[in-house]
């Protein structure tokens, strides 16, 4: 579902429908580490508060790398979450240039995630 919702984001984007493209980028990256979590716990939390999910992916992997990468873009993560709050919930508008960096973001998380995937923390 992770790769449905990004594939849609982009069909967003390109459609400039950047309020749903915001949505769909967030529960993307949410619903990607929901899975990794199950993964290895076989449950995920239900919540969508992309600390605590972070802070699960950390404690069933049992790695500081997840914590670290957290905190260090912890405003980024706020800022998807708020776009996710925002544009389900709100008049929000969001322009292209938001969208792009969101984006850019986002792809920075999958890549972290891929590469602890392949590498550092399973």
């Amino acid at each position: 579902r992770a790769k449905e919702f990004w594939e849609r984001a982009g069909e967003d984007f390109q459609k400039a429908r950047y309020n749903l493209s915001a949505l769909d980028i967030e529960q993307a990256v949410q619903l990607w580490i929901k899975y990794l979590i199950f993964l290895k716990a076989g449950d995920f939390p239900k919540t969508h508060y992309l600390d605590k999910l972070f802070n699960e992916l950390a404690e069933v992997y049992e790695s500081k790398n997840i914590l670290e990468f957290y905190r260090e873009h912890s405003l980024q993560f706020r800022g998807l979450e708020d776009a996710y709050i925002t544009s389900r919930y709100f008049p929000r508008e969001f322009n292209k240039e938001e969208i792009q960096k969101i984006i850019e973001f986002a792809e920075s998380v999958f890549k972290f995630l891929e590469e602890g995937i392949n590498e550092k923390f399973i």
